[in-house]
């Protein structure tokens, strides 16, 4: 299972953070207005829940009120949140179809901090369908435009050429990728990110045979999920550790490692909680 950066992003617009360009019809755009941060609201409360079917409706219908008022900030938003839950549901073809309202539009004058955080996730959609020349495509047109500006999404950036790199079987490039993420991460200090990284790494000195020395840096990578309180990514640490332990010839560390990945698999059983990603800023 991948864990992929880059996922739900804050919606700031319908709350105030971005202004609809309408000139007329006050009272409409206000009431136009109310209903996108209710179905905002609604999307997210649905997410949290792990009622995915709902969010998706919810930020589809966010996202058509937004493109009523023509508001830049909270189209970019809720169709990004629309490829993040269309993706969760499986629907890879919505995934995409939901970042061309930033994409392809040519002539909404989104934010480059919204352009980087569209590129990014089309290249996680694509990474996430098998498609890493295409995923290739997309993180690169997000790293130059961060490059150029200087953003805050360079750790997951790397973060995702280095899963491309691994996928692709060139295991030396996604390690080298990879601690480059993770130096990053520490430096802005973003822990899902560096938990990332370290969980990339493991995995790709694993696969180049380098079965003890995975094993630092994945059980670093536990330690954070375990602090940012993420089953999920606890879940895939522990599988991940029993296989290099089992690789490396610890047999009692990777039946430990087993066991309480069954442990934690069981206590999530019944329960819905979101995969992958936290929200993005």
């Amino acid at each position: 299972m991948r864990w992929l950066a880059a996922g739900l992003v804050v919606v700031l617009a319908g709350c105030g953070g971005g202004k609809a360009t309408t000139n007329s019809g006050g009272g409409n755009t206000s009431l136009a207005q109310s209903r996108l941060t209710q179905a905002e609201t609604r999307a997210a409360g649905f997410t949290k829940s792990g009622d995915y079917q709902n969010a998706a409706r919810q930020y589809a219908e966010a996202l058509r009120i937004a493109t009523t008022l023509e508001n830049a900030d909270a189209i970019a938003a809720n169709a990004i949140n629309l490829s993040v839950v269309s993706q969760w549901l499986g629907r890879d073809d919505d995934a995409r179809a939901a970042l061309d309202a930033v994409l392809t539009d040519t002539h909404t004058a989104f934010s480059e901090h919204r352009k980087i955080q569209a590129e990014l996730r089309r290249a996680i959609v694509e990474l996430g369908g098998g498609n890493t020349g295409a995923a290739a495509v997309w993180a690169g047109q997000a790293q130059q435009r961060c490059n150029a500006t200087s953003c805050e999404y360079a750790a997951g950036i790397l973060n995702v050429r280095a899963q491309i790199e691994l996928e692709s079987g060139r295991n030396a490039e996604a390690a080298q990728l990879a601690q480059s993420a993770a130096d990053r991460s520490r430096s802005t200090g973003s822990q899902v990110e560096l938990a990332n990284a370290l969980r990339t790494l493991g995995r790709a000195r694993h696969a180049q045979g380098q079965y003890a020395a995975a094993m630092e840096p994945l059980k670093q990578a536990l330690e954070i999920d375990r602090e940012m309180g993420d089953p999920r990514k606890i879940l895939a640490d522990l599988a991940d550790l029993s296989r290099s332990a089992d690789a490396a010839g610890d047999a009692a560390a990777a039946r430990d490692y087993k066991e309480r990945g069954l442990a934690v698999s069981r206590a999530m059983n019944g329960g819905r909680s979101a995969p992958e990603a936290s929200l993005t800023r």
